[in-house]
């Protein structure tokens, strides 16, 4: 037995998020702005003798589906025979709601990787790392990464960017989830339907996440230009949506979008203390969360 190994897992919002269409490996083209904030998880890891990994978890899947027990069983799966033991306890206690677009799982899935390559360093390359990161979701790269960047490709491209600090945030959750997949679907068949706008190409994507950025770099946050390409189509299935996001502007929000494939959604506020003010009024109506932009993340490799 070891001394578990307890690694944070932050949440990420989307600054911007435009959505392309659909590719060939059936995902769909991205180009966004991440940001990691501190609303977090925590991840516990402990080697075992013998027997098989171990998962303690609230959270509504399959033992062998959850991101964290993925990882750890992928990671153990390359270090065979390196001086590794066969099996963990791992225990994840959520503080980051599930279903709601702040990567929660995926940042449990690095988090996990992080924690074992501290734990065994060299069992296991920077390479095959980041390849069973990218196996385990898009998303899982940026966690181990920089705490903010453009997001390019499926989210596999990763172009770190100089973080600001100079905002605070206060982060809604609605009271229920959104699946991915359900989000795509719907975004799908709202353009299908021309309800909401066609999707950009890849090109047009990339030309206009460099003006995003140079944007998010630039501009005060009251004057940024992003957009988030599901909400419309999940405001008209999820009609609370854009009651939630009124009710962050009306709180004294300089800016507000979704994050993600939602359903969280989350306002930026000039200085913590106008950000704890909206916490406040909005805390009797929703889940809601004071946050801030992390400026790096402790468990990048």
């Amino acid at each position: 037995m070891t001394k578990p190994k307890i690694v944070t897992a932050p949440a990420k919002i989307n600054l911007h998020l435009a959505v392309g269409t659909p590719r060939s490996d059936g995902f769909h083209s991205i180009g966004s702005i991440f940001q990691a904030v501190s609303v977090y998880d925590r991840v516990s890891l402990e080697a075992i003798d013998g027997g098989e990994t171990t998962l303690e978890c609230d959270c509504d899947c399959p033992v062998e589906k959850n991101t964290a027990w993925r990882a750890a069983t992928a990671f153990l799966r390359a270090a065979a025979g390196r001086g590794v033991p066969e099996a963990l306890a791992i225990a994840v206690e959520k503080g980051i709601p599930a279903g709601a677009g702040l990567g929660g799982g995926s940042s449990d899935a690095a988090a996990t990787l992080t924690g074992l390559d501290r734990m065994f360093p060299g069992a296991v390359s920077r390479l095959e790392l980041r390849r069973i990161a990218e196996a385990i979701g898009s998303d899982v790269p940026f966690f181990m990464d920089s705490a903010c960047a453009a997001v390019s490709g499926r989210g596999e491209r990763l172009a770190p960017i100089a973080p600001r600090v100079d905002y605070a945030l206060v982060i809604v959750d609605p009271g229920f989830p959104i699946s991915t997949k359900a989000a795509y679907d719907c975004l799908d068949r709202a353009r299908a339907a021309g309800r909401v706008a066609a999707a950009a190409g890849d090109e047009a994507l990339d030309t206009e996440l460099a003006a995003m950025v140079d944007a998010y770099e630039r501009a005060q946050p009251s004057d940024w230009p992003f957009r988030n390409d599901f909400f419309d189509a999940l405001a008209d299935e999820y009609p609370a949506l854009e009651a939630c996001r009124a009710d962050i502007l009306a709180s004294g929000a300089v800016f507000a979008s979704m994050s993600g494939s939602g359903s969280a959604v989350y306002g930026v506020f000039a200085s913590a203390d106008h950000a704890e003010r909206a916490r406040a009024a909005l805390s009797g109506r929703y889940r809601v969360y004071a946050a801030f932009p992390l400026a790096r993340l402790h468990q990048s490799i």
